[in-house]
């Protein structure tokens, strides 16, 4: 009895020392990251006296940690992509960046040069403007592009963490199958696992297959496999294919490399890709601004006069930007794009895709932000240059493509840092109109010639080299019936007559030859390239003239039509240049773009909040079953203390009969 007591009570003892060993192991762990609650199960006799076997393991529910890892990638990839647009949101909002205000100041400076434009020192304000706006340009430009830098370099980085998590989850995988035989000792190796594959889930979306062995299989959601059985896959970062600016994510598992599809990548890497995607539209619109705006100012500049006396030029350049060609291609084809001159109000924000079917034949695509690709135009070479219709852009294609070669066009996304400022003297801004009109002093009537507007100063029009052609239309006559006669510079040659039912206005568009016949000029594009009206009584013999403005430095006509662009629309606001509403102003595509990021960052915090909500349900959800509750554990501990101390009782009371029975045989 003795004995059988002694047994009784000594397996007692070790299993209750089991048992707090292991709620002690528990308590102590409460903190550390990755730990997961163990129990031990005590098992009776197979004789049916004391305790048998003893099992110290995990408590842990695969379906609740399987959920944390998705909601883990879920938010970390929003935190991501949010972090990074917020960025964008505060660059965007800083006054110190914003291209709006320098714009706005630069039509200011031209406000204080129409106030005396034949001063030069309100003119250098107006110059000064100019440069600050060109610089404020290249600095949003070079500080979005150093976003993107900063983000693959932390692609970069980041890769090579996962690599690391992946080849530890690996090394993790072999001891755990070479321990099988000593399952205490798999229990922290599984909790460092999974902790790893935990981290792992911060960096990508992934999957896992547990296997007899104990080891975990870990694949992308995509199901390329990351840990296989002893084998592992890695991340490595490759040029972008067509833009190597652009890196991508190569999966590489001998002898196989895979080129990852950015958006299904997930976790903090899918959002740092995310985020990168984001800021490609803010580069587009802000160098679609700096296109149309150029564009604009250039070619009203080219309507006026300067202080040399001589028609106005550029006050801006557009530089062209070279096709990236694919990879995959074989032949040697390339491709260039350009802003065509005068069709500002047509550029999109539409990346573009030359194709070829043969060494001569090519379709044009537009592709917007999300990859839709929409054909444009197909032709075959020569000729080598195709402008775009509609879209504001002229291609010149070179080299010898072959069939299914592919060249990726970009004319926006870095036309702001291209933009290049020309005017680099106050001299250089025509404020002043290049013709005048007057009226003959000797006049009976009382009418009055009025310019209508300057449309065209450049080939076909009627200005020579800073003069008017003399066969342009200059003087004007009144007939004895009352119609307007127009001539030459010499006043003979006939050009053509307005009847005088068309009493002076738009005069251009009016004339006739002879009179009752077709048109002079068919088309506003015919004209000499300035329109002008006579209006009030006129009289018999009467004679109006146009002139070269020479000298003419107090005048501010273009000048005023040049600080007149801040309120036209003038920058494409959709796609489809056909709807109604389909042009805003310089200020308004500029609060468009960062009204636009700014919608997007709240979205991204709005989807932030939410899969933080979900990650910390799933999370309460598994440390409800696998984390450590020190109330619990705290009342296990007095529990087992009083088992091992009742144990040890039985031990001493075995003991004490033990010693009895000794004495009495003695």
């Amino acid at each position: 009895m003795a004995s059988d007591l002694l047994g009784i009570g000594t397996s007692g003892v070790m299993a209750q020392q089991r048992l707090l060993q292991t709620t002690s192991n528990n308590i102590v762990n409460v903190n550390s990251q990755g730990y997961v609650r163990e129990r031990t199960l005590i098992y009776t006799n197979a004789n049916g006296l004391g305790t048998g076997d003893m099992l110290t393991e995990r408590v842990i529910n695969a379906y609740a940690q399987g959920e944390v890892r998705r909601d883990t990638s879920a938010f970390y990839a929003s935190s991501t992509r949010y972090q990074q647009l917020a960025n964008t949101d505060s660059l965007l909002g800083d006054t110190s960046n914003s291209v709006g205000a320098a714009i706005s100041s630069y039509f200011e400076g031209f406000h204080t040069a129409n106030e005396a434009p034949a001063d030069i020192s309100g003119r250098k304000t107006t110059l000064s403007q100019l440069s600050g706006m060109v610089n404020r340009f290249h600095t949003l430009s070079a500080q979005l592009d150093k976003q993107t830098d900063t983000i693959n370099t932390t692609i970069g980085d980041e890769a090579k963490r996962v690599n690391s998590l992946i080849n530890s989850i690996n090394d993790l995988n072999q001891a755990i199958i070479r321990t099988q035989g000593t399952p205490e000792e798999n229990l922290m190796l599984f909790d460092q696992r999974d902790e790893a594959i935990r981290q792992l889930s911060e960096k990508m979306e992934i999957r896992t297959v547990p296997q007899d062995n104990g080891s975990m299989l870990v694949n992308m959601s995509t199901g390329h496999s990351l840990v296989l059985n002893g084998s592992v896959a890695q991340l490595s970062v490759v040029p972008g294919n067509p833009d190597a600016r652009e890196p991508e994510l190569q999966l590489n598992m001998d002898p196989n490399k895979i080129t990852l599809n950015n958006k299904d990548i997930g976790g903090g890497l899918g959002g740092l890709f995310s985020a990168r995607n984001d800021l490609e539209p803010s580069k587009r619109e802000l160098g679609q601004l700096a296109a149309a705006m150029a564009d604009a100012m250039n070619q009203q500049n080219r309507l006026g006069m300067d202080l040399d006396n001589e028609l106005g030029g550029d006050l801006f350049s557009l530089g062209s930007s070279d096709g990236l060609a694919y990879s995959q291609n074989t032949g040697s084809g390339a491709a260039k794009v350009s802003f065509v001159p005068g069709k500002g109000t047509e550029v999109t924000t539409f990346d573009y895709e030359v194709q070829f079917s043969s060494a001569t034949g090519y379709e044009v695509f537009s592709v917007d932000k999300d990859g839709n690709r929409t054909s444009l135009t197909t032709g075959t070479t020569p000729p080598a240059t195709v402008q775009v219709a509609g879209h504001g852009i002229q291609i010149d294609l070179s080299g010898t493509p072959a069939a299914g070669d592919k060249i990726l066009l970009q004319p926006t996304k870095r036309a702001a840092a291209g933009l290049g400022q020309l005017a680099t003297r106050a001299e250089d801004l025509a404020l002043a109109s290049p013709l005048k009109a007057d009226k003959n002093k000797n006049n009976f009537g009382s009418a009055e010639i009025k310019l209508n507007g300057i449309t065209n100063t450049g080939a076909g029009s009627g200005f020579g080299t800073n003069s008017l052609n003399p066969a342009s239309p200059q003087v004007v006559k009144i007939d004895g019936s009352g119609n307007y006669q127009v001539y030459a510079a010499d006043g003979t040659t006939l050009i053509g007559v307005a009847p005088a039912s068309s009493k002076g206005q738009n005069l251009m568009a009016a004339l006739e030859s002879p009179l009752g016949g077709p048109k002079v000029y068919a088309t506003p594009a015919q004209t000499p390239g300035y329109e002008f009206s006579i209006t009030g009584k006129v009289e018999a013999k009467d004679s109006f003239t146009l002139s070269y403005n020479t000298d003419g430095f107090a005048d501010n006509a273009n000048g005023l039509a040049l600080a007149d662009l801040q309120n036209k629309d003038l920058v494409r606001k959709s796609s489809n240049a056909g709807t109604s509403n389909d042009k805003m102003t310089f200020n308004e595509a500029y609060s468009s773009l960062v009204t636009g990021v700014g919608n997007t960052a709240s979205q991204a915090k709005s989807q932030l909040k939410a899969d933080e909500t979900k990650l910390t349900q799933s999370r309460g959800i598994f440390e409800s079953v696998s984390g450590v509750s020190l109330e619990e554990e705290a009342a296990n501990l007095i529990r087992y203390q009083q088992s091992y101390a009742a144990s040890a009782q039985i031990v001493s009371t075995a003991k004490t009969i033990f010693d009895t029975l000794l004495s009495s045989v003695r």
